[in-house]
């Protein structure tokens, strides 16, 4: 070896002592390497608990879910200190782990909070439902670190629909080549980066402390756009996620599951579906004119002709996701399952708003389960098992995502199966189909018709939200069908058979409603217009005087009255309701263009100008207003 290389060894040699020197400092001051200690992608604007340790009275210190966290988290409640032969669970994820849409008591920890005592009474089992709603893989992980303070011996993970949920920017991680990417992955594993990091950047993406949904900022699935590249960077992030995990619950000496999410692929028509890049407009107009022909033909049962057109338009647009699922319903009808099952799960894994877990989520959490050697569910399988053709739809799933009180059942059994296998628990001779059945029936009589009731009609809502109202009616009724003597829902009821067009049953639902809800404005409001939709005008107007009565805010309610009361000849009246509407909204156009109507009626044409005027200043384009003005000014 030359002097060169010589220096070259020694430089190199110093330079690694060095370096470990400055690591061994670190670790003896407490500093943790990035990777253990922070997201890689995403950092938060702040960090509030989601247990609070008090004293109740007469007992011991117990942690407590906060009060701030209430809107997204179950109550619950555990001892600060855990006893001697406890096993603690933590169950965390999003909305299903939270058990919506009902509670704790439906959802898979509830089901676990039941079975397990049963399962090995040998042991006391604590199971604390930690499921957060809308809650992403990265908030999980970031919850799990407070949990793991908490002398956790297993975790259970449901996590993955959420991923596309918030708006988050990856711009710069996108753009870092990468090699660069890789490298600084390496860098982050030293603590010396870690106190470097910290000390000289900023992270590219800070999250509120709590969920922001993209949707909850939006009128619905809209804000949503095909984005391949940012589709594939969240991807990348929900895997970081799950490896994070792995290494806090080994930390904290406690053992993982991690459950594949599933999802309704075949009664759940795509949130969103937009034209793939470089599709011309010639192609776009072609494709929906060949939807609405594959939809006709699979109405009048020529599956086989749905099915040829269908082929015709994907030729066009194999990433269409509407078309997609049409094709899939047609393959089905036509006794093709195999190529249905394919083109449901494409339908779903195209959705550009994704909402369902993509067909990578699953693959992503199988992987990391193998590759760090953790407990693993297969909760999409179980669930494709059970299912008619394979095909998972409404018999376990209540919406697209969240289980049936069976699904859940199906799923805490599984998670005992693997808790078995675990070495977790260890069954008593006891424990057999007998023993299921039983607590299976005590669980399902808790709930009472209003429960269920409760819970469609909140998946409904959501549904409504998103523009799915085929499949918001079916669980409406169903709602309906579980409860007659709930206002609300025959109020929902009505409104989706109005959308449908079926005025005259939505008038039977909405008089259950204003009946079961006299309290109510709404209800009384939209009772009465419809009724003066359908020429019932005193029946109208009683309904719309109860409903300005009950709520003298109500400005929609003052107009709509005074439209019937117009009809009914009563002008003086109609210009006080009017005018109380004005008063409340004075940028509703048609309520002043009614007004001035009136006001010429009665000879005052200069004050009913000066409304045409101002109607036409809030919506140039009112055509009433326009040739009104005209009309008043010929007749001045």
């Amino acid at each position: 070896m030359g002097a060169l290389g010589k220096k070259l060894a020694l430089g190199c040699g110093v330079t690694t002592v060095f370096f470990v020197l400055v690591e061994l400092i670190l670790l003896a001051a407490g500093v943790a390497p990035l990777y253990e200690s922070t997201d890689p992608y995403v950092g938060f604007s702040g960090y509030a608990p989601l247990f609070l340790k008090r004293t109740p009275s007469g007992g011991g210190p117990i942690f407590e879910t906060a009060h701030n966290k209430m809107r997204w988290f179950n109550l619950q409640r555990f001892p600060a200190r855990k006893a001697e032969g406890v096993t603690r669970i933590f169950c965390i994820g999003g909305s299903t782990t939270y058990g919506r849409p009902y509670d704790d008591r439906t959802s898979f920890c509830g089901w676990l909070r039941l079975f397990l005592p049963a399962v090995d009474p040998s042991r006391r089992w604590e199971v604390i439902n930690a499921g957060g709603i809308s809650y992403a893989s990265y908030r999980v992980a970031r919850l799990m670190e407070e949990l793991a303070d908490y002398e956790p011996d297993l975790f259970i993970v449901y996590s993955g629909h959420n991923e596309f949920l918030e708006q988050r920017t990856y711009d710069k991680l996108l753009k870092t080549p990468e090699l660069v990417r890789n490298l600084g992955a390496l860098a982050s594993r030293t603590r010396l980066y870690s106190v470097l990091y910290n000390a000289t950047f900023e992270r590219d993406a800070v999250l509120s402390t709590e969920v922001k949904a993209l949707l909850d900022r939006s009128v619905g699935p809209e804000d949503y756009h095909r984005d391949d590249e940012m589709r594939g960077a969240v991807l990348e992030h929900y895997r970081a996620s799950l490896i994070r995990m792995t290494r806090i619950s080994e930390r904290a000496g406690a053992k993982l599951i991690l459950v594949t999410p599933a999802s309704n692929v075949g009664d759940f028509s795509p949130f969103k579906t937009e034209p793939s890049p470089g599709v011309s407009a010639l192609d776009i107009r072609q494709i929906n004119t060949l939807k609405l022909a594959a939809t006709m033909a699979l109405g009048e049962g020529d599956h086989a002709n749905a099915v040829a057109i269908s082929e015709r338009a994907l030729a066009l647009d194999n990433r269409d996701a509407d078309l997609l699922y049409l094709q899939a319903r047609a393959l089905r009808a036509f006794g093709r399952i195999d190529e249905a099952r394919r083109a449901f799960i494409d339908a779903r894994d195209e959705d550009v708003c994704p909402l369902r877990a993509l067909t990578s989520v699953r693959e992503i959490v199988a992987d990391v389960a193998r590759k760090k050697n953790t407990g693993l569910v297969d909760f999409a399988l179980i669930v494709n098992e059970r299912s008619p053709d394979g095909i998972p739809g409404s018999e376990l799933f209540l919406d697209h995502v969240h289980p049936t009180i069976e699904g859940n059942r199906l799923l805490a059994l599984a998670m005992v199966q693997e808790m078995k296998q675990e070495g977790i628990v260890f069954p008593a001779a006891t424990w057999n189909a007998a023993v299921i059945a039983e607590i299976s029936e005590q669980l399902e009589s808790s709930l009472n018709e209003q429960a269920h009731a409760a819970a469609l009609k909140s998946l409904s809502n959501v549904l409504l939200w998103a523009g799915k109202h085929d499949e918001a009616e079916r669980l409406v009724t169903l709602a309906v069908t579980a409860t007659s003597e709930d206002g609300e829902t025959h109020f929902q009821k009505a409104t989706l058979l109005r959308r449908a067009g079926n005025d005259e049953a939505a008038l039977v639902h909405y008089r259950e409603a204003a009946r079961l809800a006299p309290w109510d404005a709404v209800v009384h409001k939209a009772f009465g217009v419809l009724l003066s939709e359908l020429g019932r005008k005193a029946e109208a107007r009683v309904e719309l005087e109860t409903a300005v009565r009950l709520d003298r805010t109500l400005d929609a309610a003052h107009y709509e009255l005074g439209v019937v009361l117009g009809d009914l000849g009563e002008d003086r009246q109609a210009e006080a309701a009017y005018r109380a509407a004005l008063e409340l909204d004075p940028s509703h156009a048609d309520a002043h263009n009614n007004l001035g109507v009136i006001l010429a009626k009665r000879g005052d044409l200069s004050a009913a100008s000066e409304q045409f005027a101002k109607a036409l200043r809030i919506d140039p384009d009112h055509r009433n207003a326009t040739e009104n003005l005209a009309s008043a000014a010929r007749s001045r």
